[in-house]
């Protein structure tokens, strides 16, 4: 069941707010480790970098998306 209080405003790209359930990392991997999907060392690396860098939602998956997205190498 979902906490509301976990809930927290997210930023857009265009500044604007909208609301929705934050994930974390450890969270995410958790949820993830159920349909058997686990991350690389590598991608561990990529989504702290991303983190780092302050980049919006958007953009951080678009940068995911370009590098492991269907149809890359």
């Amino acid at each position: 069941m979902r906490d509301d209080r976990d809930a927290k405003p997210v930023r857009t790209g265009t500044g604007k707010r909208k609301s929705g359930l934050v994930l974390g990392l450890a969270v995410f991997e958790k949820i993830s480790a159920v349909e058997g999907i686990h991350l690389t060392d590598e991608m561990r690396r990529d989504l702290a970098s991303l983190e780092r860098r302050g980049l919006t939602p958007e953009q951080r998956a678009s940068s995911i998306a370009d590098k492991y997205g269907r149809g890359s190498t």
